[in-house]
């Protein structure tokens, strides 16, 4: 998964929280991987985990509610 395909599924998945939200968290993973470099990109995204496992942290974040890391296993 590359890093335009990564921000796309993450911006879907979180297509329930409101848009200034969004967009900040969004924008959060944008610099994210632009700080790691198109040359460390894959790697930064291994270490961030599947778009779905981000997106509900944000909204367990958001919403004040418990997340389990361990419910979400990356797929490569």
């Amino acid at each position: 998964m590359n890093r335009v395909e990564f921000l796309a599924e993450l911006e879907q998945r979180l297509s329930g929280i409101p848009e200034e939200e969004r967009q900040a968290a969004i924008q959060y993973y944008v610099d994210y991987l632009a700080d790691a470099g198109e040359e460390n990109e894959d790697e930064a995204i291994r270490e961030l985990g599947s778009p779905e496992k981000v997106a509900e942290s944000i909204k367990a974040d958001y919403y004040g509610t418990e997340f389990n890391e361990a419910d979400y296993e990356y797929k490569d």
